[in-house]
């Protein structure tokens, strides 16, 4: 899946390195885990209501996670609900 970002004129994906969200404090390299356990990847930056995680290879599509998907956020990890990962990656409401 192509990812398109919506960017601020002049700003990059990397111009930031923590967001405050309505789930808490998130940063980039987080380590992102889903309900059983299970590291999906690393925050790379937020795009409006999502988290775009790092390719793990260069030039390969970014995945993301929508906010709406995490369960909490604590110092080191953004966890996952345990909803199933029928939505992972769509970005839509739950």
């Amino acid at each position: 899946m192509t990812r398109q970002t919506t960017q601020q004129p002049g700003r990059q994906p990397g111009d930031e390195t923590a967001w405050t969200t309505v789930v808490g404090t998130i940063r980039k390299g987080m380590p992102v885990i889903d309900a059983d356990g299970t590291r999906i990847g690393k925050v790379a930056y937020l795009d409006g209501e999502e988290i775009v995680l790092e390719p793990d290879e260069p030039g390969q599509d970014a995945e993301f996670v929508a906010l709406t998907q995490v369960d909490g956020v604590d110092e080191t990890s953004v966890l996952l609900s345990g909803r199933g990962d029928a939505t992972f990656g769509l970005g839509g409401e739950p």
